[in-house]
């Protein structure tokens, strides 16, 4: 039951650690740490595995449009995407992570 509890503790932190350094405007690491994560609703299996929110395999158009405007806003995000061969119009959310990194949701 600690272990379980500690768990939970820590990736609650994690998860307020992340939140305050985008609140905070913390400065983000070069477009070159940018994951790509590929989802497809049709696969709940793989969604399940790789923990994608359902909030993310379901977009909502205002998530749609925000992501958008940040990758217009970004030339280092836009050309790390480009260099990737990510469709542009297929990203859905983009996310930062605590140390900076961004992930990037791709239908």
């Amino acid at each position: 039951m600690n272990k379980a509890f500690a768990l939970a503790v820590m990736m609650s932190a994690a998860a307020m650690g992340s939140a305050h350094a985008r609140e905070m405007g913390m400065a983000v690491k070069p477009a070159t740490d940018v994951a790509i994560v590929y989802t497809d609703p049709e696969t709940p299996d793989v969604a399940r595995q790789l923990d994608i929110p359902d909030t993310i395999l379901h977009p909502s158009q205002p998530m749609i449009r925000k992501a958008q405007a940040e990758i217009r806003q970004d030339p280092a995000l836009h050309a790390a995407l480009v260099k990737q061969d990510v469709e542009l119009n297929n990203v859905v959310a983009i996310d930062t992570a605590a140390d900076g990194s961004r992930i990037v949701y791709v239908r």
